[in-house]
């Protein structure tokens, strides 16, 4: 089977990490995966690219498109393939985007209304986590599958070897924040005001953004504590990666962040209070070792996930 896996090719990676990474998990179980990487900003942008996608299938024997978030899955409609769609619903495509108080930006309003305007005219929708099936309305084609996670890549390692690779400090307890920063969704304001609250002394927060996707099981390895402060995600993966590498966390309750880590210690839930962030990161510097992150998601591994997909185009195709 041959599946073209379509995306923005507008960030830093050209194909964000874990589509390339999700498409790999299906290569790897013997399928054919091409990605096209969908280059423009707004949506004249993305209207530009629905001739040259459509000619880049004509040309390819494709037996299905999948299409990653709503503008996405609108190009690929207006395509004409003929071909069957799978959309995956994103996050931000379903729920906004939002300014530096929490509050939805107007403009967001347009992706989310492609997200119910195209529902009708896919073959197969995908959520990430459970809190978007309120944004669906098609219940009978809508599977629940979260991005899974490569164990190959990211796993366990000697936490000094991954510090000297990245020339970071030995001697400090190391906070990691790896979204951008400038994103007011991620709310990186939120560990900025909460930093003089931690009590642990000799710690230092780092933001390495962007960075290379080879580097992030090294940074995930490297740091003390890894931090997540989102007003709203979707299936964050850097949450499941990082506990793939068995590294405490901390994050606001979003998304399926808090089905994810519950149960694991050195793994807390934060409200969006600068205080009680920083009593968690306290409490996350303060256990002994690292944590059981790795097994508690074992559910989640690239090759499992890849199964939940392969049945989807069997159905379809």
């Amino acid at each position: 089977m041959k599946i073209l896996f379509v995306s923005s090719g507008n960030s830093h990676y050209q194909i964000v990490p874990f589509i390339k990474n999700q498409g790999d998990s299906l290569i790897k179980q013997g399928y054919e995966v091409d990605f096209y990487p969908v280059v423009g900003k707004g949506i004249f942008g993305y209207y530009k690219n629905i001739r040259r996608l459509k000619d880049h299938i004509a040309k390819n024997n494709y037996d299905a498109i999948h299409a990653h978030y709503s503008l996405i899955g609108l190009v690929a409609l207006l395509s004409f393939s003929r071909k069957p769609i799978v959309l995956s619903l994103m996050g931000s495509d379903t729920y906004g985007d939002y300014d530096i108080n929490g509050k939805r930006i107007p403009k967001s309003y347009i992706p989310m209304l492609i997200t119910q305007m195209i529902q009708p005219f896919v073959n197969a929708i995908i959520v990430k986590s459970e809190n978007l099936y309120k944004y669906v309305y098609r219940p009978k084609i809508t599977s629940l599958i979260p991005n899974g996670v490569n164990f190959n890549r990211f796993h366990p390692m000697d936490q000094k070897e991954c510090r000297k690779k990245l020339s970071l400090p030995i001697d400090k307890k190391i906070i990691l924040f790896l979204a951008n920063a400038n994103d007011p969704r991620k709310n990186y304001q939120l560990l900025h005001k909460a930093e003089p609250l931690i009590k642990c002394n000799n710690t230092k927060i780092i933001n390495p953004f962007p960075i290379e996707n080879k580097d992030f099981p090294l940074y995930l390895n490297a740091c003390d504590v890894f931090v997540l402060t989102s007003y709203n995600e979707g299936s964050p993966n850097v949450i499941k990666e990082a506990m793939a590498c068995n590294c405490p966390i901390v994050a606001t309750d979003v998304g399926d962040v808090k089905e994810v880590i519950s149960g694991v210690e050195g793994c807390f839930l934060a409200t969006f209070m600068e205080n009680d962030l920083a009593n968690k990161i306290d409490r996350a510097l303060n256990i002994t070792g690292r944590t059981g992150g790795r097994k508690h998601i074992d559910r989640l591994r690239d090759d499992k996930v890849a199964q939940k997909l392969i049945k989807i185009y069997n159905s379809l195709v």
